[in-house]
């Protein structure tokens, strides 16, 4: 094993990274203990962070976020679970200042598997009665969420990101069996990371900080040291490049006055995300990785199986990444998440749905008809070695999509059975404007910085009206006019 992939050394630059962040918050710390834009539980996780540290270099951090936390509203978007999560692991903090902090804040207890974890770890560090509560809730867990080797978000809704955190959680419980299953959990996020550093690039939260740092200490709490490396890398040079660590790290960017789902300056946002609860809980848990008691090196280990409604394909030429179940646009991939040489030519798309966004029916890699603003929607999805099959309804009709992943060649091809295809668009895929592109033959398109090439057996037409996927802003690259078509994208001299 190269010098640079020990554990020591892989701890020594979570460290400097953890550093960097917490000098950051520093600077950003109003003169009240808070954070120049609205967060939910940054004050926390900053404390814990600082305190872990170095006490002594942040005192008057410390007793500002202090201070802060104990005037903060406990309104029903009080996060108590998050807030304290981070305050067990602070270590300054005295049994009477975490209850003044807390007073009588109730559980919020959202019905999602990260949430639910976070109750349970701080319950089971309770009185008796909360850890009997304890082990209720890991039987509710258990039923409800684990679908070994993967957390469902919701029933039947997978994230990358929330499958990290959940791992992650459970890497030091008490209980045999949760850190039993946070193996297998990590052992997934090996096959779900790809080479070049990105582990959530499914689901909800797809691309952003917070599972990538929580996927980091899963690993390299498990012994996963080769995927570990390859997400510090990832984040060193994001920061490198940026010199801040963004919420989203596939369109890493300025902090915008008023970040959000509908602001395309911060694409994929939601609603509930908040740019210091990223950074510092960023920051929090490349600290913890740097207290982490790495297990022996898991590169002997078999994958885990995958889950039933996720398609993972790694080649020379590419990764592929597909979620073929769902119940929001966030949650199910119709077109595969595509990285190549490094650059993402198909982004996860989808994003916050409940409230004014910049996602929509229109921004799915589905056949629409347009010119009627009527757009497919996912129906269902197979999958074999080497093929998905996806069904979609458009216009009160179904249609078929199959896809085969060869070596270096994918194979797309679109059917919909309809006498009239005018107007009718196929396809349909999104490929992030800052991909160059050459289009000097009808039927093939070339991307020559990531040698890759789009061929189809009709003629290509491309949009440059502004869509949005979680990179950013998108072209459409679409066939239209006939019910069946092929498209294949190709690498080298196919």
């Amino acid at each position: 094993m190269p010098l640079s992939m020990t554990p020591t050394n892989l701890q020594k630059r979570c460290l400097r990274l953890a550093h960097l962040i917490a000098d950051q918050l520093t600077t950003q710390q109003c003169d009240n203990g808070d954070f120049p834009q609205h967060s939910f539980y940054a004050k926390a996780f900053a404390l814990a962070l600082w305190q872990n540290l170095d006490p002594s270099r942040y005192v008057s951090n410390n007793i500002a976020a202090i201070t802060a936390l104990k005037t903060d509203p406990q309104d029903a978007r009080y996060h108590r679970e998050f807030i304290d999560y981070a305050l067990d692991h602070a270590p300054g903090i005295s049994r009477q200042t975490r209850a003044e902090i807390l007073r009588n804040a109730p559980y919020q207890s959202p019905n999602v598997a990260n949430w639910r974890i976070l109750g349970l770890q701080t319950r089971q560090n309770g009185s008796i009665w909360q850890k009997w509560r304890a082990k209720l809730d890991w039987l509710y867990i258990r039923a409800r969420f684990w679908r070994a080797p993967a957390f469902m978000d919701r029933p039947g809704c997978f994230s990358a990101q929330y499958h990290a955190f959940c791992a992650a959680l459970l890497c030091d419980s008490p209980n045999p069996a949760q850190r039993k299953i946070s193996a297998q959990a990590s052992n997934l996020i090996t096959q779900l990371c790809t080479p070049n550093g990105m582990p959530n690039l499914l689901g909800r939260g797809a691309g952003q900080s917070f599972g990538t740092v929580t996927a980091l200490y899963a690993l390299l709490s498990h012994g996963h040291l080769r995927q570990a490396e390859t997400i510090l890398f990832y984040l060193e040079q994001t920061l490198l490049m940026h010199g801040a660590l963004p919420l989203n790290l596939l369109a890493p960017g300025p902090l915008a006055d008023d970040p959000g789902p509908a602001n395309p300056a911060t694409p994929g946002w939601y609603s509930y995300n908040r740019h210091y609860d990223y950074l510092a809980f960023a920051g929090f848990w490349l600290m913890r990785s740097v207290m982490a008691k790495p297990a022996a090196d898991a590169k002997h280990q078999k994958p885990a199986k995958l889950p039933k409604p996720l398609f993972i394909k790694d080649t020379t030429a590419y990764s592929a990444r597909m979620c073929l179940s769902g119940k929001t646009g966030f949650d199910i991939t119709p077109a595969p998440v595509l990285v190549t040489n490094g650059h993402i030519l198909l982004p996860p798309t989808g994003g916050e749905e409940d409230f004014a966004s910049l996602y929509g029916p229109k921004s799915q890699p589905l056949p629409a008809f347009p010119d009627r603003n009527t757009y497919a929607r996912f129906i269902a999805g197979t999958k074999t070695a080497n093929t998905v099959q996806i069904t979609f309804s458009l216009a009160g009709q179904t249609g078929q999509r199959d896809i085969t992943f060869n070596r270096d060649e994918i194979i797309i091809r679109d059917r919909f059975n309809v006498s009239d295809a005018t107007g009718l668009q196929l396809f349909r895929l999104l490929v992030p404007n800052n991909i160059m592109y050459v289009h000097n033959n009808a039927t093939q398109v070339e991307f020559p910085g990531i040698n890759a090439r789009f061929i189809a057996n009709y003629p290509i037409k491309i949009t440059e009206k502004t869509r949005f996927a979680v990179t950013g802003p998108v072209r459409t690259f679409f066939v239209t006019g006939h019910a069946t078509a092929l498209l294949r994208i190709v690498w080298g001299t196919k």
